[in-house]
């Protein structure tokens, strides 16, 4: 790896680390290579500091690099005796504790790790056992704070392929001895991998699902010359040392917790600091940040865009003179309010990258050295290449897009996977050959930066005029009281969506709707992004991995538009109730119930509220609650 790096600025100095070519700059292009690199630096040192209830009173457990080594054989034993070979995956349900680390690395050692969130609903992960056809999986035994193990108990005859289901054993919980993970890899020898795999840079490592926690599974294929290549390129751009020391509370089965926050320090033999299997969820652990930094020399201040937003309330109560002078963020867009706030008060600069689990983690982040340009995601990755184009309907490219000028962003390089497990879902995923569609919206400037103005879909579309949300929520962030924001589109009838924003306010801060929606209004030059309405929520909606979760704040806009417009017509004793619910063919459906009234007029009213419905394009039904109900299905 490299010492000594020279500055990086902006993208000449891409451009001269790309003089010489990958192959000669990398000595190592697999994950267990990677790994025992890192461990051979010092390997009595700590590897893994784990604090087991996340609490700053909590003795760490230390897992030295040697041990971790020895761990790690364990388990690609234990999976190569239970069957697992090179192309064979091995199922990981657990939170953040030691042995997610020993199941993951042990798995992509005897065969291909397949962590799965283990926040989503049975029939979830159900679905993705068996598009994986996983036959073995590492799971959480019964533990008090978790639902884990009462999931995997509801799958098992949802899922034919599984024939081995290890415990892990959580704070205060079980396991039973026949399955428990730790006493079976421990039977195991640990000095080195018993099968004669020879493991190749392009062999599959990981699979990791994206698309959200709806439809169908989409499982990425990553393999362990793209993980390796990600390796090489953070600890050039991000000057990482043996030295350093991260809070290690990302959700691991996240491309950005395992790639970056997982392998990449590993490699470098860093020091990771586990904070209790709730990672960032915990309670305690903003409250008690600064001081966890303190404690244990952090050096890579960490956490995801909503994380470092609730963060920026906190007042530091500790020395924090060990933190480094920058570091990386991702998962979602970072508010300009936030960098700055990081930069002048805590002296830190966050480098807001952008990245996705299809490219194998980052596709692009502010120079170390350069100018950061808050709001944008900076410059690529070395022999990445990034495209900003406008594409049509039928998934051609028109054009490429002029500087400063919106489109679809498309890259191509090292990081991009060969696609996804399943080939059909393939088959947008790709255009003009192999440039990745990453379904994002952003702009080039002349500089080269790119600024992600969102997802494609996040577009709010108001009478044809396109609205970028970013606009909205900057705005807002830069009111004292607000911590996180979120705009969406409301339906509306004339104008198809009509932009809103919900907001979290600060601990102890106080705002109205109506103070924010002036704040908002007041400020927007473009009159027609400027928020018709603002709601203050006491939290928001966040993904597994802390992403504001936007389609839940779209179906809550929703669902109070059409209830409202359905109330006015229904009156009082008709008890309107409105739903918006999961429909096979339709995506979604609108469902209206009501009541029967005493005035003979509930033929009117039924007719009203079709005349009202139809000026939308959602899909509806109508039912009456009574034994003549009458209803009008979808077609």
């Amino acid at each position: 790896m490299a010492s000594g790096l020279a500055p990086i600025r902006g993208l000449a100095d891409i451009e001269l680390l790309e003089r010489i070519p990958l192959e000669q700059q990398n000595e190592v292009w697999t994950v267990y290579e990677l790994i025992a690199l890192g461990a051979a630096i010092e390997p009595d040192k700590a590897a893994l500091e784990y604090l087991e209830h996340g609490s700053l009173d909590d003795d760490s457990q230390i897992i030295s690099y040697r041990q971790l080594m020895l761990r790690i054989h364990q388990a690609a034993n234990l999976f190569h005796s239970l069957g697992i070979g090179k192309s064979e995956p091995v199922a990981i349900l657990l939170p953040i504790v030691p042995q997610n680390y020993f199941a993951l690395l042990g798995a992509i050692t005897a065969g291909i790790a397949f962590p799965i969130n283990w926040m989503l609903e049975a029939p979830q992960i159900a679905a993705l056992l068996n598009a994986s056809g996983a036959k073995v999986l590492v799971a959480l035994g019964p533990t008090p704070g978790f639902d884990i193990w009462e999931k995997v108990e509801a799958i098992r005859t949802r899922a034919p392929a599984l024939r081995h289901v290890l415990q892990v054993k959580g704070p205060g919980g079980s396991t039973q001895p026949a399955s428990d993970f730790d006493a079976l890899s421990q039977a195991q020898a640990g000095s080195g991998v018993n099968s004669a795999r020879v493991i190749d840079p392009q062999d599959v490592a990981l699979y990791v699902h994206t698309g959200g926690t709806t439809g169908l599974p989409k499982i990425a294929q990553l393999i362990h010359r793209a993980i390796a290549y990600k390796c090489w390129a953070y600890t050039i751009l991000l000057e990482q040392r043996p030295g350093h020391c991260g809070l290690a509370a990302h959700p691991m089965f996240h491309i950005g917790g395992i790639v970056h926050h997982t392998i990449s320090w590993l490699a470098r033999g860093m020091r990771s600091v586990i904070l209790g299997p709730m990672g960032f969820r915990s309670r305690n652990v903003i409250r008690d940040y600064w001081k966890l930094v303190e404690r244990f020399k952090v050096t890579d201040l960490g956490g995801v865009p909503t994380t470092l937003g609730l963060l920026a309330g906190v007042a530091v109560d500790a020395d924090i003179s060990s933190l480094r002078p920058y570091v990386m963020t991702g998962s979602a867009g970072l508010p300009t309010q936030v960098s700055r706030y990081f930069q002048s008060t805590i002296g830190v600069r966050i480098l807001s990258n952008y990245g996705m689990t299809e490219n194998t983690a980052t596709i692009a982040l502010p120079p170390r050295d350069g100018d950061p340009r808050f709001g944008s995601s900076g410059i690529r990755f070395p022999f990445t290449r990034i495209r900003t184009v406008m594409i049509d309907e039928a998934g051609r490219i028109v054009r490429d897009c002029a500087v400063g000028e919106i489109g679809e962003i498309l890259v191509q390089g090292p990081g991009v996977i060969a696609g996804y497990l399943d080939a059909e879902l393939n088959r947008k995923l790709f255009v003009d050959g192999n440039w990745l569609r990453t379904g994002d919206l952003g702009r080039l400037d002349e500089d080269s930066y790119i600024w992600v103005t969102g997802r494609a879909k996040d577009v709010i579309i108001r009478g044809g005029h396109n609205i970028d949300p970013l606009l909205i929520e900057e705005t807002l962030m830069t009111h004292p009281a607000v911590a996180l924001v979120a705009a969406v589109g409301k339906p509306d009838a004339r104008a198809g969506e009509l932009p809103i924003a919900f907001v979290q306010l600060k601990a102890g801060a106080s705002a109205t709707d109506a103070e924010l929606k002036e704040f908002a209004r007041s400020r927007i030059p473009e009159r027609a992004a400027a928020p018709v309405e603002v709601f203050v929520v006491d939290a928001m909606p966040l993904t597994g991995v802390g992403k504001i979760f936007r389609p839940d704040l779209r179906l809550r806009a929703a669902r109070r538009e059409f209830g409202q417009m359905v109330a006015a017509i229904a009156t009082a004793e008709r008890n309107a109730s409105v739903s918006i619910d999961p429909h096979p063919v339709h995506g979604t459906v609108l469902r209206v119930a009501l009541t029967p009234g005493g005035d003979g007029r509930d033929r009117d009213v039924e007719l009203q509220i079709r005349e009202a419905l139809d000026r939308f394009t959602c899909v509806y039904e109508i039912a009456w609650r009574a034994e003549d109900a009458r209803m009008q299905p979808p077609e």
